[in-house]
């Protein structure tokens, strides 16, 4: 239950750095110690007000404080029509964001499988504890200024209640959906699997599959009958070509667990790499907004991906919160 201490007592709202669906999100200070927290603040007023949503997501953050690489929440508070909830500030760049600066538009594979090995980390530890994030895609993929890798918006993501459960509900963004999940069947943590594997393709390819495509429920009708994408010779190494195809089986049950996949040849090989590589990213999106921030090699983005930026990114360089 949220707390009765006035939430204005405690923690004191800065900067806005981001809009999203049901409210706000702001930079903020505890004040009792100074620390650096996010706020991010929820109207229940409004019209397509769903208290339920919201309860669901802060049972749901309550649940990950020792998650690795997830943004962690720390506490709720209601304030008249409003819900604040206080997470970890993470300072970085959406990898989504971080690919603007990186040649034609695509990052390299060795940024690319320790960015992976890390979101397979936080993966492994979501679906031990029944939960699908619902909603992966590079855009929720963070690197923070030291190279730690996080995971964030749990704004969809769905409580499993036992391991052996099924959703059906229709959640996440159509490009990076499991075909189990466009075609309104049940599903479970494998649609995260597929969604990272479309990840990596987004990474090495600039985009998503299927990009082009505006009519998003159009392309929700075709993905049940589309063949898997894979990367063909000559994008990336054989053992990542692999993995991809590993996490684009079109049946769920053919799809590698978070676990299996930590086993692959292709992440053991970063085994021994530290995140610090990573700081790379950072350094070169860091120059290249100071140079101006455009590049002609660099597609313009489509509307959605303006929105997504509008929603994602704030005032400050690069900055994401959740």
């Amino acid at each position: 239950m949220p707390s009765a201490v006035s939430v204005h007592q405690l923690y004191r709202r800065l900067e806005t750095v981001g809009k999203g669906a049901y409210g706000s999100v702001h930079k903020g200070v505890e004040i009792a110690t100074g620390n650096v927290v996010a706020l991010k603040i929820i109207n229940l007023d409004t019209e397509d007000d769903d208290v339920g949503d919201i309860q669901r997501e802060v049972a749901l953050l309550t649940q990950l404080r020792d998650a690795p690489n997830i943004t962690h929440y720390y506490g709720c508070f209601l304030d008249g029509p409003r819900v604040w909830i206080v997470m970890e500030y993470a300072q970085g760049g959406s990898v989504r964001t971080l690919m603007k600066a990186c040649k034609d538009g695509v990052v390299e594979e060795k940024y690319v499988s320790v960015i992976i090995r890390e979101v397979l980390a936080a993966l492994s530890y979501l679906h031990k504890s029944s939960i699908i994030h619902r909603d992966l895609k590079a855009a929720n993929v963070l690197v923070t200024g030291a190279g730690k890798v996080m995971l964030c918006d749990f704004g969809v993501s769905a409580l499993l209640v036992t391991a052996s459960s099924k959703r059906n509900t229709l959640v996440g963004t159509p490009h990076w959906m499991a075909p189990e999940v466009a075609q309104g069947s049940a599903y479970d943590t494998k649609a995260d699997i597929w969604s990272l594997g479309i990840v990596i393709y987004e990474m090495v390819k600039g985009s998503a599959p299927n990009s082009h495509m505006m009519d998003q429920a159009k392309l929700i009708q075709m993905l049940p009958r589309m063949k898997p994408p894979r990367l063909i010779e000559g994008e990336g190494s054989k053992e990542m070509r692999e993995f991809v195809a590993h996490c684009l089986r079109e049946s769920p049950n053919d799809r590698l667990t978070a676990d299996e996949l930590l086993k692959t040849k292709w992440i053991k090989n970063v085994a021994k790499v530290p995140v610090t590589i990573l700081k790379d990213l950072i350094l070169r999106y860091d120059t290249w907004t100071q140079g101006g921030g455009t590049r002609a090699s660099i597609a313009d983005s489509l509307p959605w991906e303006q929105e997504e930026q509008r929603e994602y990114v704030g005032p400050d360089l690069a900055l994401i919160v959740h």
